[in-house]
């Protein structure tokens, strides 16, 4: 759009704006191609250090896997865009001070622009502009083009402006005690301050809720279990609470309500603990309740039963993802809700598993093989089905077939052929084995082992040349082989099938940014080595050994174990992200003897340990002396 082909449009304040805008995109198209690394540095999201740092690792993280770095929190969901926006050369727009053009509601009405998260500006050489705070997102991209009819370019703009613009807000500068309102933004200097991922924005979420009492009405009870539930702010708020769980990490949203006017609680879970979020007024819980069932297509009318149902938020205005949706009756005729978030997310490298360099090597290993059965056990939410991606993508090559039956799928990767359970039409982890087995498959994956049938067709499966992973809920390695053979299995075979059992769970990491480390005293060793050696037949000596090859240390004094603190990178907490804690028993002559005799799991327990197997235990307090993970966090992994 060069500044001479719109010389006839009016000129106002309007078109000022306009005319500013389509010279800034001019502009850009003569300036060089600035590469992903550089544009976050130059909007003070990275550092160079950190850049260069992520080139060295992997050239993809800044290219076409860049997704990632919002995945590991590095930079949010906002900045990612941005700069995403910066590579394609797109303007940026002052959202609270550009007019936009009469009427533009004719072709894109409130309540679409609202949904998509755009605010419409007006046009240009027959192409309707639009500012948004992903523009490069093509689905978004799409959307507005069958809705208006139109051509559509698009700007960017930031996502809270764009929020207080729908409202009928503004937030205007002041220079020198006068208000001023510039249209076009410029570049953030690479010293500017970010939004750290965790953060929330208080007053936003508070002006959302404000409009939504306003719309409903001040009554605890509504008459109808949809009334106010599409009115702007209802949808506005549960939109801009699905999407603070996703920037912020949350595994899953609660949403519990009260009866009378006792308020109705929303709480994130983050790094598996719940935190508080928003506290709503009594008049906002049957709409809330109401408008989450509309997105997930559920009965409005119907409170007496659970219902389950999914969300996809994209078709909701909202970044690409899944939400699984729990309704649950309590007392007093109400409703709780539960949404877990379904990122779609790419299979985490095994190096990024937390895992010990000869759990690795072993994982490698069981990865690798043609044939047999490998099982990652530990309780909901351990990480397990994150590990059974990681190795598939170790092994996801072109020359092989590989089936998934999951329940949900969770993680996606191009390659797998992943299909979803369905119970309600019979479509079983069971079914879905038989029909693999004639689908000619090299891996196969189950989402879980939950019964007698389940369990025999992966163990066929696995004696006549396919690799089979799967899951169980056992508490240990040596547990899920007495849980197979009490299903019924023959110990013979499964003693030939069996590769390996991954035990697991996830702990809080330290707080890199605040944790405190000490040299640990002479009573300090001794109590660590009781501990690591408590429930085991392992010596003092062989204890010890172990905990200094851990901490690539000669002597217990060059040890230096870390303590939280807290700061404001991890909220007070003094834990941020968490890390997983193994347990990897591996199958050889001496445990295929031991299950073909039905051993107890404390007989196999102590003979997997005595050939080098490292327990939940043991790999909890190796992490502890790395100075990874704090003694308390230690605990929860076998206490």
């Amino acid at each position: 759009m060069r500044t001479e082909s719109i010389q006839s449009i009016t000129v106002g304040p309007l078109a000022r704006d306009m005319i500013e805008l389509a010279e800034a995109a001019d502009q850009a198209r003569h300036r060089a191609v600035v590469a992903l690394g550089d544009a976050l540095v130059l909007d003070g999201c990275l550092d160079a250090q950190q850049v260069d740092a992520l080139r060295r690792e992997n050239p993809d993280l800044l290219r076409s896997r860049s997704h990632e770095l919002v995945e590991r929190f590095l930079i949010t969901d906002e900045e990612w865009q941005r700069a995403l926006a910066r590579v394609a050369g797109l303007p940026d727009i002052d959202a609270d001070a550009f007019e936009t053009e009469a009427g533009v509601s004719d072709l894109l009405p409130a309540s679409q622009a609202r949904g998509f998260e755009v605010l419409p500006l007006g046009h240009l050489q027959g192409q309707f502009v639009a500012a948004s705070w992903r523009p490069t997102d093509e689905t978004l991209h799409q959307q507005l083009q069958q809705a208006t009819g139109h051509a559509v370019w698009m700007v960017w703009a930031d996502r809270e402006a764009i929020q207080r613009r729908q409202l009928g807000q503004r937030a205007p500068m002041t220079v020198g005690g006068a208000t001023a309102a510039p249209t076009l933004r410029r570049p953030a200097p690479a010293s500017a301050t970010t939004v750290h991922p965790g953060a929330v924005d208080q007053l936003a979420l508070d002006q959302l809720v404000a409009l939504a009492v306003d719309e409903v009405g001040a009554g605890p009870e509504t008459q109808s279990d949809a009334a106010g539930s599409d009115t702007v702010g209802m949808v506005q708020l549960v939109n801009r609470m699905i999407a603070d769980a996703q920037r912020t990490g949350a595994s899953d949203i609660h949403i519990e309500t009260n009866v009378g006017e006792r308020l109705t609680l929303v709480r994130m879970r983050h790094d598996g603990d719940l935190e508080p979020y928003l506290s709503l007024p009594a008049s906002l819980r049957a709409p809330l309740v109401s408008r989450i069932k509309i997105m997930a297509r559920l009965d409005i009318a119907e409170r007496r039963r659970p219902q389950d149902g999914k969300i996809d938020f994209s078709t909701h205005g909202g970044a690409p993802l899944e939400l699984r949706v729990a309704v649950l009756p309590t007392h007093d005729g109400l409703e709780d809700v539960v949404l877990r978030l379904l990122a779609s997310s790419h299979p985490l490298p095994l190096s990024r598993l937390g895992l010990q360099a000869r759990d690795r090597a072993a994982i490698e290993a069981l990865s690798r093989r043609s044939f047999g059965m490998v099982l990652a056990a530990g309780p909901t939410g351990s990480g397990k089905t994150t590990t059974l991606h990681s190795m598939l993508a170790e092994v996801n090559t072109p020359e092989r077939k590989i089936w998934t039956a999951e329940d949900p799928i969770e993680i996606t990767q191009a390659g797998l052929r992943q299909v979803q359970m369905n119970d309600k039409i019979g479509l079983t982890f069971a079914s879905a084995m038989r029909s693999f087995l004639r689908a000619d498959p090299d891996i196969i994956m189950i989402g879980e082992i939950r019964d007698t049938e389940t369990a025999k067709i992966a163990i066929e499966a696995s004696l006549t040349g396919h690799l089979v992973l799967s899951t169980l809920h056992t508490n240990s390695a040596s547990e899920s082989v007495v849980r197979l053979l009490d299903l019924g299995m023959d110990p013979m075979n499964f003693a030939d099938s069996l590769l390996g059992i991954v035990a697991q769970r996830l702990v809080r990491c330290l707080c890199p940014a605040c944790a405190r480390r000490r040299a640990i005293t002479s009573s300090d060793w001794d109590a660590l080595v009781d501990e690591y050696r408590e429930g085991s037949s392992l010596t003092r000596d062989e204890a010890g050994q172990r905990l200094l090859e851990a901490a690539g240390v000669d002597s217990p004094t060059d040890i230096r174990i870390g303590h939280a603190v807290g700061c404001s990178q991890c909220k007070d907490k003094g834990h941020r992200g968490r890390i997983g804690v193994y347990e990897i028993l591996q199958n050889g002559r001496e445990i295929r003897t031991l299950i073909q005799d039905r051993a107890r799991p404390s007989v196999i327990f102590d003979t997997a340990v005595a050939l080098g197997m490292r327990s939940l235990r043991h790999d909890a307090l190796e992490k502890v002396v790395q100075g990874l993970i704090d003694l308390p966090q230690a605990r929860t992994a076998y206490h």
